[in-house]
């Protein structure tokens, strides 16, 4: 079994949530979480402030092996995480990490 994360913009939600979809990804979570990036430290200051909204979001879900990695497989192969390979871009990240129990 694996945990993987995948982190994405607000707007990429119904791309990844199709993504799960697609591989049968039918029990998962979501939470916003606010990520940085040097552009926007330099833009905003080096200490976030608060008024800075959440603009992103992380999936996660618990799936046997080789699901997790058809999945991440797929995230590596689209064609925006390609594109936005600068240090300012927001392309889809995953990750995956064993999971030794689960009850």
């Amino acid at each position: 079994m694996k945990l993987i994360g995948v982190m994405g913009l607000v707007e990429d939600t119904e791309k990844i949530r199709k993504l799960f979809k697609d591989h049968g990804v039918h029990i998962f979570s979501e939470t916003e979480i606010t990520g940085h990036t040097i552009c926007e430290l330099e833009k905003h200051g080096w200490w976030p402030s608060r008024d800075i909204p959440a603009y992103s979001r992380l999936h996660f879900a618990i799936l046997p092996t080789e699901r997790a990695g058809a999945i991440l497989d797929a995230i590596a192969g689209l064609p925006d995480k390609k594109e936005k390979e600068d240090e300012c871009a927001h392309p889809i990240r995953a990750f995956q990490v064993d999971v030794e129990r689960m009850v």
